[in-house]
């Protein structure tokens, strides 16, 4: 059934971007190929080292490229976690992730990265808990079913095939259209935080 536009406006389609601002909080991702999203987690990653704070990713998809890519320009033993097949996080992990991050608070805020790694209630605690003592999450999810209100301020949309764009564009309350979504360039995409909406373009491998 056809609706009047009376809800907020969604973004036209990507022309002029600026590169992706520092996140806070709770960042949640959408969309994107296999590859795009290993490149999204290394470059966030080199620039949270480039600043000289801490990075920990957690990979629930246990994806070989992530890994190796994390050791190779990384080079730290402690800043990538594959987890089990079930994906849900082990005591002794959990204590290793508490351990590292902990180091890394004094000074610039540490980056969790977490990709789709599923959310038990004793992790939603554990989260909660490091959010409170300021470290940033950002969160690669499955499916726009998991983009819970109230839970992400901002939203990082990657571009995406039109079906599972129309799903991403209902999810964010209409935006960012389907047709802006579906249309995103690679190594770019969309940043909602609150009321605004930012082509932005994502972090680079190598330094610009």
């Amino acid at each position: 059934m056809a609706t009047h536009s009376s809800g907020p406006p969604t973004v036209p389609l990507i022309q002029e971007t600026i590169p992706l601002p520092e996140l806070t909080a709770r960042v949640a991702v959408l969309g994107g190929t296999n590859m795009e999203k290993i490149q999204l987690l290394v470059g966030l990653a080199l620039r949270q080292v480039r600043q000289q704070g801490l990075v920990l990713c957690l990979d629930g998809r246990r994806q070989k490229q992530t890994e190796v890519q994390f050791r190779l320009l990384l080079r730290g033993t402690q800043s990538y976690l594959s987890l089990p097949p079930s994906g849900e996080i082990p005591d002794d992990i959990e204590r290793t992730i508490l351990s590292t991050l902990s180091r890394g608070l004094p000074k610039h805020p540490p980056l969790l990265l977490l990709d789709t790694v599923p959310e038990t209630p004793s992790w939603a605690r554990t989260l909660t808990f490091l959010l409170k003592a300021g470290v940033v999450l950002v969160e690669l999810l499955a499916d726009a079913s998991q983009l819970v209100f109230g839970r992400y301020d901002t939203v990082l949309l990657l571009r995406s095939d039109k079906d599972a764009a129309e799903a991403y564009s209902k999810a964010v309350g209409r935006r960012a259209s389907a047709e802006a979504i579906s249309t995103i360039p690679s190594v770019h995409g969309l940043l909602l935080h609150f009321s605004q909406v930012l082509p932005v373009r994502l972090p680079p491998l190598l330094d610009e």
